[in-house]
């Protein structure tokens, strides 16, 4: 007996061969689909090799500070332009140009010449204020809080390093109000402030700004304010290469200190 088959033999051999094309065509795609992911992940790490090569060329590229400072010369000091420089780049698309201008300090006018090299903080002080002594004997009338000479210093240790760096300058009669945060709080302070006359204020912006904001000092009084901008730490930053300092320095003088320079008689020092 027959079987029963429902193709003919020629028709069933017919598909198996047409199955095994499109199994072989099926297999090809997928290689070729697999090279090119393989082909663009090469090119995507190699890319990516690329970025990392060029990021330590820029990090080997940039200069050390030491290395700036030698290119330069020990002796490079600060000068009225390098201060104002540096508020126009801080403050540049932050302000209009109403307010910008409204904080233009004259390198001539709105400052004393800068410190030499040989210049010691008590030296550099005599030289820009001559008539300290009689200055000082003269200020009967201070009101508590509010010092004849503001001194702006980086850190609470450069502050008591300046602090005995003056001795000789400050003579008997004057006396010092430490404004910076390390073992003093601010409600000590604010007390000291109402209660004392003081003929010189020494310390960094952030301590400055939050006493004059509470009201505690003021700046009624303040004949010169004296950025002891050339000075370095241990990594041999000065206030300006510190971020954090450097912004509150900025706010400092754009909120307070040039808006009395240019409503007093009042003029920038740097140290």
């Amino acid at each position: 007996m027959a079987d029963n088959l429902e193709d003919e033999w020629w028709e069933t051999d017919n598909r198996v061969q047409n199955n095994k094309i499109e199994e072989n065509s099926s297999d090809e795609g997928e290689q070729k689909n697999t090279g090119e992911v393989s082909n663009k992940r090469s090119a995507e790490e190699e890319g990516e090799d690329q970025g990392n090569r060029t990021k330590k060329k820029q990090k080997r590229k940039r200069k050390k500070i030491t290395t700036e400072l030698k290119e330069k010369g020990k002796s490079s000091r600060a000068s009225p332009t390098d201060v104002i420089d540096l508020l126009s780049k801080h403050f540049e698309g932050k302000l209009s140009p109403v307010e910008l201008d409204e904080i233009k300090l004259d390198p001539d006018s709105d400052f004393y010449v800068s410190s030499e090299s040989d210049h010691t903080p008590s030296s550099y002080l005599r030289t820009i204020l001559p008539k300290w002594k009689k200055l000082v004997k003269s200020s009967g009338d201070l009101k508590p809080g509010s010092p004849l000479v503001l001194i702006i210093t980086s850190s609470a240790i450069r502050a008591v390093q300046l602090n005995r760096d003056i001795t000789d300058f400050k003579t008997e009669e004057c006396k010092c109000a430490k404004l910076f945060a390390k073992h003093f709080k601010i409600e000590e302070q604010q007390k000291y402030l109402s209660k004392n006359v003081c003929h010189i204020g020494l310390g960094t912006p952030n301590r400055i700004c939050s006493l004059i904001k509470n009201g505690s000092l003021h700046l009624d009084s303040v004949k010169s304010v004296v950025l002891d901008w050339n000075w370095r730490d241990k990594k041999f930053k000065r206030m300006a290469d510190i971020i954090d300092l450097r912004i509150d320095l900025m706010v400092l003088l754009q909120t307070f200190i040039i808006p009395h320079i240019h409503a007093n008689k009042c003029k920038i020092g740097i140290l």
